[in-house]
């Protein structure tokens, strides 16, 4: 009998030590207040880091990028690593540079080039324009 109250006794000394240890780690967890600005700036943060990856993910993308000679996962893992204010200056240069975006000023470049055609007497296409002889 009296080996098995000390075999008792080991494993209930090993379950009290286990269950201390298990509550310790639980118990240092810290809590901390989460302002409404700080959780829009780590969503928006994310959304913006998914939106740069989808777009990573396009064909043409990918096949541009290996066109350049740039191995795609390589290249994704670079973006994975920029910071926060790194991505959101990408995709700010990416809205503000689409090929093509500004078609009131290529319309108003037109317009200009065939004025002044129509000007020099080159073209006839605006019927309140005299040529200049």
């Amino acid at each position: 009998m009296g080996l098995m109250n000390i075999g008792k006794k080991s494993v209930a000394v090993v379950l009290s030590a286990q269950l201390v240890l298990a509550t310790q780690a639980v118990t240092m967890a810290q809590a901390e207040m989460l302002g409404t600005d700080a959780a829009i700036n780590k969503y928006t943060a994310l959304s913006n880091r998914n939106a740069l990856m989808d777009e990573m993910q396009r064909a043409d993308v990918q096949a541009g990028i290996i066109e350049l000679g740039i191995d795609p996962a390589e290249a994704e893992a670079r973006l994975a690593a920029l910071s926060d204010a790194e991505i959101s200056t990408i995709l700010t240069q990416m809205e503000r540079d689409n090929a093509g975006a500004d078609i009131v000023g290529t319309l108003f470049t037109v317009f200009i080039i065939l004025l002044v055609t129509d000007l020099l007497c080159l073209t006839r296409i605006f019927n309140f324009t005299r040529c200049v002889r």
